[in-house]
């Protein structure tokens, strides 16, 4: 049976111009971060089934290339919460795409990637409810606005949301807005927080 995609497909679908292009990146904000009924069919369409046999390991060889890992995080970690929001399997494959992060940072495979996709290798650190996790995605998203000075004010961005997250993780030692999806009970602060804090798509 023929693969549903291949990574370079999957980068160029996810990233569109932003991937080579820095400067694109502000483009590219909405359809990420954004939710829409037509940008959630276009993702559902394009990578649930890479994101099917991802989880099911029938691409381990992606694993290979800088490529083929970030397309591998986008599918396990970026996908389920497009596929699934609002659903506990938006995060069923969050340890999955974490350990390929881990394990790519330590190969150094995230350095030959450019800004957009970096920030997206990391995605997986910033998503993980561990503050020791929260701690490193901070320092990975550093090191992101280090690299990339002439993109400060892109870069400076992420570093912005990866702060906001471990602030988040420190305070309540989870993300509030799992609760819900997850079946979890949100104390008093949490709900307060929820009323006006952001959902992050959930």
């Amino acid at each position: 049976m023929g693969r549903s995609s291949e990574p370079g497909a999957v980068l160029d679908f996810w990233f569109g111009a932003a991937r080579n292009a820095p400067e694109r990146i502000g483009e590219r904000m909405g359809f990420w971060f954004k939710p829409s009924a037509s940008d959630d069919r276009a993702v559902q369409e394009r990578l649930e089934p890479t994101m099917r046999e991802a989880a099911a390991g029938l691409l381990t060889d992606w694993m290979d290339s800088a490529e083929g890992r970030l397309a591998l995080i986008l599918a396990l970690d970026q996908a389920p919460r497009v596929v699934f929001r609002r659903k506990p399997e938006a995060f069923a494959h969050d340890g999955q795409a974490l350990a390929l992060t881990l394990a790519g940072i330590g190969g150094d495979v995230d350095r030959s990637l450019g800004l957009a996709e970096r920030a997206f290798f990391y995605m997986p650190l910033q998503h993980s409810e561990d503050p020791l996790v929260q701690e490193q995605s901070v320092r990975q998203y550093e090191t992101l606005a280090a690299d990339f000075p002439e993109h400060a004010g892109v870069a400076e961005g992420f570093l912005k949301f990866a702060r906001e997250h471990a602030d988040i993780i420190e305070r309540f030692g989870r993300y509030p807005h799992r609760n819900k999806a997850l079946g979890r009970e949100s104390t008093a602060e949490e709900r307060a927080f929820l009323e006006d804090g952001p959902t992050y798509g959930q």
